[in-house]
């Protein structure tokens, strides 16, 4: 029978490295697309140069996808290595 303050251990060790990988994955998120407003600002005004304006609607359209698709990858993968390595106990 398992002791229930190992049990509880485990689950708090989980949580906190469940709690820690979102934070992370959110920091990536922000620093993807939080950045982006301030890039497109750096791009020359549509009235004078049309074509910048091709480039946002290029990189919202096409670059982002991939970039958060990768990221939700990691991030399940990331997650469910730390599930199956809370069940399994560590061997010596």
């Amino acid at each position: 029978m398992a002791d229930p303050a190992v049990d509880a251990r485990a689950l708090q060790n989980l949580i906190r490295r469940q709690f820690r990988l979102g934070l992370t994955a959110f920091g990536l998120l922000v620093g993807l697309l939080g950045l982006l407003p301030l890039a497109f600002t750096a791009l020359p005004d549509p009235d004078v140069r049309p074509g910048s304006a091709l480039v946002v609607w290029a990189v919202l359209g096409v670059a982002v996808y991939p970039a958060l698709v990768v990221l939700g990858r990691w991030y399940v993968v990331r997650a469910e290595r730390n599930e199956r390595d809370a069940v399994e106990p560590e061997r010596p």
